[in-house]
C-alpha cells in the first residue's frame, strides 16, 4: 500500500491509496469512532463534506471517490456491488479500521448492504440514506430478468466500450468545459433536489462529477443493482440500521425504502419533509441530527423518530 496526499481546494485534503494495483482516492477528517461514507451513483466524496465538517469534532470520518467516480480511476476488473464491497473492506483494512459506523446513499447504499451482510463483524451501525428496492414479487421478478440481460449484454459489449474509452474521455472533458459556463448544471440537477440550492459552484461539482464518471463501471455497476442476491444481503443484515429518507425524493419512492426496510429485522425509518434525493446537501442540519441521535443509540426528543 502507498499513501500520497495533495489537496483540493478548499475541500478536506485528498489522500490516495493503492489497492490490488488500483488507485483509490479519499478524504479523511476528524477524530473520534470510524465513520465510512460510501456516495451515490455518478456522485463523488465532495458530497459528504458538510457531513465531514459537521461530524469532525466526534468521527473519523473516511469517503472514498469509489474507483470510475470523482478521482479514482475506473477498476480493469469486475465493478459490480458486490466486487465494491469486497474493495471497500480492503479500503478499510488499509486504514486498520476493525470496526466502524457506515453511511451509503442511494448507489452506495447498495454496497453498504452487502457490506454488513458479509462481514457483520466489522460494521457498528449501518445507516442507509435515500436507498431501496423494488416491493412486490413481480417487480423482483421483472428486476431480475432484467438485471440477467444487462448482465449478459454488458459481456458481450465490454471490448467496444473499451475501444470507444478514449474518444468517451474526449468527450466528457469537452462537456464539462462548455456545461459549467451554462445552465446545464441546474437543469441536470433539479430532479435530484426539492429546491435546488443557489450555490452554481456546487452544482457545477456534481455536474463534474456526472459527467465525469466512467460509463463502463457506472453501467455494470447500477446493472448489478438488480441482482437477487441484494435482497438476500439485506434479510442477513444484523447491525442496528437506520434508513433515511425524503418524502420529495424522485429517485427512491417512499415506498421503495419502505420495502426495503421491512428486510432488515428491527430496522427504523427517518423521514425529512421537504427534500429531495440528496439530504446531506439540500438539508444538512435535519440530516445530520437525525444522523447523530441515531450514531450515538438517543434520539433527539424535538425530532420524534419517524418523521422530520
Amino acid at each position: 500500500m502507498t499513501v500520497q496526499n495533495h489537496s483540493l481546494n478548499a475541500r478536506e485534503p485528498m489522500q490516495r491509496l493503492t489497492l490490488r494495483n488500483t488507485p483509490i482516492h479519499y478524504r479523511q477528517t476528524g477524530r473520534g469512532t470510524p465513520l465510512l461514507l460510501l456516495h451515490g451513483w455518478g456522485a463523488s466524496s465532495s458530497y459528504w463534506h458538510y457531513t465531514m465538517s459537521s461530524f469532525a469534532d466526534r468521527r473519523t470520518c473516511y469517503a472514498p471517490d469509489l474507483p470510475g467516480y470523482g478521482e479514482s480511476p475506473p477498476l480493469t476488473g469486475p465493478a459490480s456491488v458486490e466486487h465494491l464491497a469486497d474493495l471497500m473492506i480492503a479500503f478499510a483494512d488499509a486504514l486498520d479500521l476493525a470496526q466502524f459506523d457506515l453511511n451509503g446513499h442511494s448507489f452506495g447504499g447498495a454496497i453498504a448492504v452487502y457490506i454488513a451482510a458479509r462481514y457483520p463483524q466489522r460494521v457498528r451501525r449501518l445507516v442507509l440514506t435515500c436507498f431501496g428496492t423494488f416491493g412486490t414479487e413481480m417487480e423482483q421478478f421483472l428486476l431480475s430478468v432484467a438485471y440477467y440481460q444487462m448482465d449478459l449484454t454488458l459481456t458481450i459489449s465490454k471490448p467496444w466500450l473499451m475501444l470507444w474509452q478514449p474518444w468517451m474521455s474526449l468527450w466528457q472533458r469537452c462537456m464539462v468545459a462548455a456545461g459549467c459556463a451554462s445552465p446545464v448544471p441546474q437543469a441536470l440537477a433539479r430532479p435530484f433536489f426539492h429546491r435546488l440550492p443557489a450555490d452554481h459552484a456546487m452544482l457545477c461539482e456534481g455536474y463534474t462529477d456526472f459527467v465525469g464518471m466512467d460509463y463502463r463501471t457506472s453501467l455494470e455497476g447500477a446493472s448489478s443493482l438488480g441482482n437477487p442476491d441484494l435482497r438476500k444481503a439485506l434479510q442477513s443484515i444484523v447491525a442496528p440500521t437506520l434508513f433515511i429518507g425524503a418524502r420529495q425524493d424522485l429517485m427512491i419512492m417512499t415506498s421503495r425504502v419502505e420495502g426495503a426496510a421491512k428486510l432488515i429485522p428491527h430496522a427504523r425509518i427517518a423521514w425529512i419533509n421537504q427534500c429531495g434525493h440528496i439530504p446531506m446537501i439540500e438539508r444538512p442540519q435535519e440530516y445530520h441530527q437525525i444522523l447523530q441521535g441515531f450514531l450515538i443509540g438517543e434520539l433527539y426528543p424535538e425530532h420524534p423518530f419517524g418523521t422530520v
